[in-house]
């Protein structure tokens, strides 16, 4: 089998187990330990260490179809779900700025720790922003029954409008969420490095 062949059975194999398993981690801790965070882009990040801002983003093309398919099956509606898309290239075009040049993730663990943290948090302070405007107009389209919408919601009140609660309220779940994501992400990029490289999978890691 030629090593462009390889490469491409490689590429498409990720690709789709990272969509299944992300789909999957998220139902985990949502659907099921109802813990307020997302997890919902752990493969993704790991995919966008590996192969790059366009595969990533079908990882979640495939996670947020089939998130649609279930809620499609099991409510009758998606409650507009696909629109945090908006949020999910966000996210990849964020990182993928901090992360891009490889060899800035190879000078030393405390320089990929701080490279990796500040490209967490740079990525959830804008996703949250933007984000907090689609719970806005879809809170206001009275869609939208997630679990950590109840403490986005307790933000607001007498001193918080709903638009800033939908933002504000976003920042410590969207942060942890981003920070933990990020890190767990790039510790499965590097073993499916490693993995590869014993395997032979890929003629060139990124």
């Amino acid at each position: 089998m030629s090593e462009k062949i390889k490469y491409s059975l490689t590429l498409c194999v990720c690709v789709l187990l990272a969509g299944i398993m992300d789909f999957a981690v998220a139902t985990l801790f949502q659907d099921f330990l109802h813990v307020p965070l997302f997890f919902d882009t752990i493969f993704l990040i790991a995919v966008l260490f590996s192969f790059g801002p366009l595969a990533s983003f079908i990882v979640y093309v495939i996670n947020i179809s089939i998130v649609c398919l279930k809620l499609e099956l099991l409510y009758g509606k998606t409650d507009y779900v696909w629109v945090y898309s908006l949020s999910a290239f966000v996210i990849i075009l964020i990182t993928w700025l901090f992360i891009r040049k490889e060899e800035n993730l190879k000078k030393g663990v405390n320089h990929t720790f701080i490279y990796i943290l500040t490209a967490s948090v740079s990525a959830a302070l804008v996703c949250s922003v933007v984000s907090g405007f689609i719970s806005y107009f879809t809170f206001r389209m009275n869609v939208g029954n997630w679990t950590f919408d109840k403490l986005i919601f307790a933000f607001s009140g007498e001193y918080m409008d709903v638009l800033t609660s939908c933002i504000v309220g976003r920042f410590p779940i969207i942060i942890l969420d981003r920070i933990i994501t990020t890190f767990a992400g790039f510790g499965i990029h590097l073993l499916f490095i490693a993995f590869a490289k014993k395997h032979r999978l890929l003629k060139e890691t990124f």
